[in-house]
């Protein structure tokens, strides 16, 4: 369970507030699925599939969906 949703909910939303529905993300497994759960029918690619040393990856979120 994420320890600060409030925070990670302003991220999203600054994230997506100048009407993009597209954007590259790093996100822990936690973070995507958060999202995932928010924002059911947003679609996820990994954009890398080497392994990260970090417990983040990118990822494409794609909200259009949504809308």
């Amino acid at each position: 369970m994420l320890s600060n949703k409030k925070a990670f909910d302003e991220f999203l939303l600054e994230s997506f507030k100048d009407g993009r529905t597209i954007r590259e993300l790093r996100l822990s497994e936690e973070e995507a699925n958060y999202i995932k759960v928010k924002i059911p029918k947003a679609q996820f690619k990994k954009i890398s599939d080497r392994v990260n040393l970090s417990s983040k990856e990118w990822y494409e979120v794609d909200t259009r969906r949504f809308k």
